[in-house]
């Protein structure tokens, strides 16, 4: 079965929803796709944005609640910046990076926390238009290589029957 999906062709899909009428192939591939977003969204955050360290240092709920939705609200300011950036620069979200957007916001957070507040959305405005160096290039196709088992390597060189025959 060949499905279409955000990212080429499924030759095949695996399942353990049994019913076709409870379950329609294309409803579970479009779920599929759409949690497979989320995976990548929480990778990010957890890998990039905060570095793979648990930052948590509040000792009571509601601390942690406020850790927790700033950490939420950053990533999403994130993640609305580089829609922008595609939007100005006519390409598609997921082809700006999420690390360099990441770095490049803090740094003008970073800038323009000692200015006045009006200096935030002007240079939102700068970092939206130099945003064109944060463009991932288009993803390349790549050749398949078919599945093969790879010999183990022997832990002893072996002879040859010629090197055998020639000994004698």
């Amino acid at each position: 079965v060949l499905i279409p999906s955000p990212k080429g062709e499924i030759k095949g899909f695996i399942t353990s929803c049994l019913c076709p009428r409870t379950y329609a192939l294309k409803e579970l591939v479009e779920v599929y796709w759409q949690r497979w977003e989320i995976e990548r969204g929480y990778g990010e955050l957890k890998q990039y944005q905060l570095a793979n360290k648990p930052i948590l240092r509040s000792l009571k709920s509601e601390g942690i609640y406020q850790e927790l939705w700033g950490i939420l609200t950053s990533y999403n300011i994130v993640r609305l910046e580089m829609a922008a950036m595609a939007k100005e620069h006519k390409v598609e979200p997921l082809r700006i990076s999420f690390l360099n957007a990441l770095y490049l916001i803090q740094d003008e957070f970073i800038w323009a926390s000692g200015r006045s507040p009006g200096a935030v959305p002007n240079a939102l405005k700068m970092l939206r238009e130099n945003g064109k160096r944060l463009i991932l290039p288009n993803k390349r196709k790549r050749k398949a290589y078919p599945r093969a088992v790879l010999k183990r390597p022997a832990k002893y060189p072996t002879r040859t029957r010629e090197k055998k025959a020639t000994r004698s």
